[in-house]
């Protein structure tokens, strides 16, 4: 072992066996140590409350630093304060959830108890998965932990590798979430049985470049009348102190990633939810000027093709009218900002800031990738026209389009705070991942022509810095997935505006608003001058 490399054990639910687990730790120390520490995963507390008693009040030593997790059941909650404590000098509750740092410098997140709706303490829910996962999101550079401690598994774990457990054990779809966010190199988890599952790729083969793999490590507890394995031992080296090449060797077992299909279906099913709530569209209409456009479907489905006609897709009209086109008499043209030759900017519906600004054709176009030059073009300078309005207001310009479910080209356009902009491409590509798909960061010197086909679906986003960001992988995708990166705490922190339905304003507030935007935008409008020729 160098110097770099931190020694650590890691045991099963313990469930009261102290006794046991001292005469383990002191044997296991002096055989094969020095060992930097403990991490106790699962139950740590038992039925005897005598016993559990002399643990808090520091009664009984421990021989290494020992860490523990919070209850799994709800009757022994009364055991654990709300915050993290020392019951003695060589054992530390760590708290409900958070991420520790050691001095070796191994970075530890951690989350205690079984997926529930209950507020006990014993339990979690999607709330203390996303604030475990914001600290993360501000990090430059972030691209995973060196260690995941858990009560309970994630759901699907075992999906893809060629072992399985020896028993069925129930799992989490929120540690499933929470763990291809974090992106773990070692994953510990309880309430089970002893499993060491082959490691798993964090990446798509080919797809994008290749990242560590994920070990996921089940124990049992403690004395278990199986005599299955409850204490693991091992050296883990900081990621901070690898080289990439180091980092992300691939074991020749690496498996395929286990949770992608479940986290397409979570998404899916969620997608569905928001769909079928309040304030769902009449069948077959289409609300004007919305974030997403239609969720209906372009005309005749996704496969939507070239008819062989001298117009090619890029003029083909659509089925019923567009509220997108500006020649439609019912458009609601309060909603824009400034009309160029080609384009028109325009406030969206239930817009998630009051910069937020859409760029559209004036008439019916699919994508960027079925418009003429002149229309890209025209896009470009409202880009780099809202680009320069932002940078006066010391804020940064995000653009995205999504061809997908869309009749009319919509690039939106979303300023954002320059402290913020560090987070953005872990913010996109962690949440790509959870939804089960991969966004690929494109070349200097590709264009989004070179990716994609006219007719094809696609999304891409463009970031401050210049990144390009690009999946043609629309299985399942998220209706409003941009806007819940956007949304989410470390960039515009409004989850409440993910969905657009939810914030729409009234006639009124929509004409105040859109008035500023035309006063803020006047300096930079360059369709203006071309009014003027």
């Amino acid at each position: 072992m160098t110097t770099q490399q931190a020694k650590i054990l890691c045991c099963g639910d313990v469930n009261g066996n102290f006794v046991e687990l001292i005469k383990k730790l002191t044997v296991t120390e002096k055989k094969n140590g020095p060992f930097d520490s403990v991490f106790c995963v699962g139950e740590f507390f038992g039925d005897d409350d005598e016993a559990n008693e002399k643990i808090i009040n520091g009664v009984v030593e421990f021989p290494l630093p020992t860490y523990i997790l919070g209850p799994s059941t709800p009757r022994l909650s009364y055991l654990y304060p709300e915050e993290s404590i020392e019951f003695s000098s060589n054992l530390t509750y760590l708290g409900k959830k958070g991420l520790l740092n050691t001095a070796s410098g191994l970075q530890i997140a951690y989350l205690s108890g079984i997926e529930s709706t209950s507020n006990d303490m014993s339990c979690f829910n999607k709330s203390d998965v996303e604030e475990l996962l914001i600290p993360l999101g501000t990090q430059v550079g972030f691209s995973g932990t060196d260690i995941l401690l858990t009560s309970m598994w994630p759901a699907e774990v075992a999906r893809h590798s060629h072992n399985q457990p020896s028993k069925p054990v129930s799992g989490s779809a929120l540690l499933s979430h929470l763990a291809a966010h974090l992106k773990p190199r070692y994953h510990f988890a309880g309430l089970g049985v002893h499993y060491e599952r082959q490691p798993y790729r964090n990446h798509r083969v080919l797809l994008e470049p290749a990242r560590h793999t994920t070990r996921f490590i089940g124990l049992a507890p403690v004395g278990n009348k199986d005599k299955q394995k409850w204490l693991y031992a091992c050296n883990v080296k900081p990621m901070r102190k690898m080289e990439k090449e180091e980092l992300t060797a691939q074991p020749p077992n690496a498996s395929e990633f286990p949770y992608r299909e479940l986290l397409e279906e979570v998404a899916a099913k969620e997608t569905l939810n928001r769909m079928n709530g309040a304030g769902q569209r009449p069948e077959g209409s289409q609300y004007r000027f919305e974030m997403g456009g239609s969720e209906d479907g372009v005309p005749g489905g996704r496969k939507r093709h070239n008819d062989g006609g001298n117009d090619g897709p890029r003029n083909k009209q659509p089925v019923g009218p567009c509220w997108f086109c500006l020649s439609n008499v019912d458009a609601e043209k309060h909603l824009v900002v400034a009309i160029g030759s080609s384009c028109y900017a325009a406030m969206p519906k239930g817009p998630l800031s009051d910069d937020h600004i859409m760029v559209l054709s004036v008439g019916h176009i699919q994508s960027q990738v079925s418009a003429p030059a002149g229309v890209r073009d025209e896009i470009e300078k409202f880009k780099n026209a809202f680009t320069l309005m932002a940078h006066k207001q010391g804020k940064a310009l995000v653009t995205f389009e999504r061809n997908f479910r869309t009749q009319h080209l919509q690039v939106q356009m979303v300023m954002v705070d320059k402290s913020s902009t560090k987070a953005l491409k872990s913010s996109f590509t962690s949440a790509a991942a959870c939804a089960g798909f991969e966004l690929v960061t494109m070349g200097p010197d590709e264009n989004l022509l070179d990716m994609v086909n006219e007719g094809c679906p696609y999304f891409i986003a463009e970031l401050p810095d210049g990144s390009k960001l690009f999946t043609r992988n629309m299985k399942g995708f998220p209706l409003q997935f941009a806007r819940e990166v956007l949304a989410s705490t470390p960039i515009l922190d409004c989850e409440d505006k993910v969905d657009w339905k939810a914030c729409v304003l009234s006639k009124e507030q929509e004409i105040e608003l859109v008035t500023k935007l035309k006063n803020e935008f006047k300096p930079f409008d360059f369709t203006a001058d071309d009014d003027s020729d």
